[in-house]
């Protein structure tokens, strides 16, 4: 079995992600600091298991008549399940065999091809999800409406929004916000942020946060904004000083300065609450937390099949252990390496299933 043309494109932007993000230090290892040396001390536990959960509801699916459009349909964005990208890293040490290894990447391929209106995979830079019609009808609402909130208030609630999406999703905060677009806008480029599932992962500190959703569409002029297959968003200007106008949404209403102010205290308050309880995690609880998240990314799955979307007992077990395989040492060791020797090479050494990893 070989990649399709989708996985190509895919890997191809997966492998480009990485290399603009990657530093001198590698691009994982600044997660989650100082408690863990990298991403990898965490996922190792839980990147088999979620490779294996994936793949096997799918065939599920695929047996109740879904098709990966159908699929696609399960999932409200794409950033989010593009992470899976991420855990082929581990490949050697999964249940999957190499032929299914590839048939995962092709099938995950073809779930997000269908995610994207414009611009597959963020090839240019633009994360496109809205349709041509849902574009002409917020035109529409954004002329109607008279609640501009202003400039400094948006900028303030971002900040925030932003610090609490790492709080409650750390390395994987793009499973609670989706930056798209730029959508044209005469002179002026639209960028909508949905900060979304606030409610974290239901842990008792954050699940009774009041905002399940909050939606921010920010206009820009003369600035370059692009976006990769993960969210990461890249300006080549402040976006800050080259905004325009902002409107916010919540419960499919535009809010108002009042209203914004309010969820900015909310933010305040659970920042503060949030700090204080993640500041009491040790290294078992954030490899557990990270599993959590891991397994939240592909959690409309096991929701469509009627499945608990949790990690397996194994996850756990793993990660009480302590003590890893032989092989499992020798990844981690190879892994480490390429955190220091940062080339296309190594990267796509790391992320294509096609190659052995060695």
């Amino acid at each position: 079995m070989k990649l399709n043309k989708n996985a190509k494109q895919l890997l191809e932007q997966q492998v480009q992600a990485m290399l603009n993000s990657s530093g001198k230090s590698g691009s994982s290892g600044r997660w989650p600091m100082p408690v863990l040396k990298t991403t990898n001390e965490a996922s190792i536990h839980s990147e088999p298991f979620v490779a294996q959960a994936f793949y096997r509801n799918i065939q599920l699916l695929k047996k109740n008549k879904y098709s990966l459009k159908r699929i696609a349909q399960l999932f409200s964005f794409p950033s989010g399940l593009a992470r899976l990208t991420m855990i082929f890293r581990s490949r050697m040490i999964w249940s999957l065999s190499s032929e299914e290894q590839i048939d995962m990447y092709n099938v995950l391929a073809g779930i997000l091809s269908n995610m994207y209106k414009g611009d597959r995979f963020c090839h240019n830079g633009h994360n496109i999800l809205w349709s041509a019609t849902q574009q002409r009808k917020m035109r529409a609402r954004f002329r109607k409406s008279k609640n501009n909130i202003p400039l400094d208030l948006i900028t303030q609630l971002d900040g925030r929004l932003w610090l609490y999406s790492e709080m409650i999703f750390s390395r994987w905060h793009n499973l609670a916000h989706e930056f798209h677009g730029p959508y044209n806008y005469n002179q002026e480029s639209l960028l909508v942020k949905e900060w979304h599932d606030l409610g974290g992962l239901l842990e008792e500190v954050f699940k009774n946060f009041p905002y399940k959703k909050i939606t921010c569409y920010e206009f820009y002029k003369d600035n370059t904004i692009t976006l990769d297959i993960h969210n990461r968003l890249v300006a080549k200007k402040s976006l800050a000083r080259t905004m325009t106008r902002a409107f916010i949404e919540i419960n499919g209403k535009f809010i108002d300065a009042r209203k914004t102010k309010k969820i900015i205290k909310t933010l305040d308050k659970y920042l503060i609450k949030g700090a204080n309880y993640l500041a009491k995690k040790n290294k078992a609880d954030l490899k557990i937390s990270n599993a959590l998240m891991e397994f939240y990314s592909i959690k409309p799955l096991a929701d469509a099949l009627g499945q608990d979307w949790r990690p397996p007992k194994e996850v756990y077990n793993s990660i009480k252990r302590k003590t890893l395989t032989q092989k499992t040492l020798i990844m981690l060791k190879r892994l480490q390496f390429f955190y220091f020797h940062v080339s296309k090479k190594n990267v796509q050494n790391q992320y294509d299933p096609s190659k052995k990893f060695k």
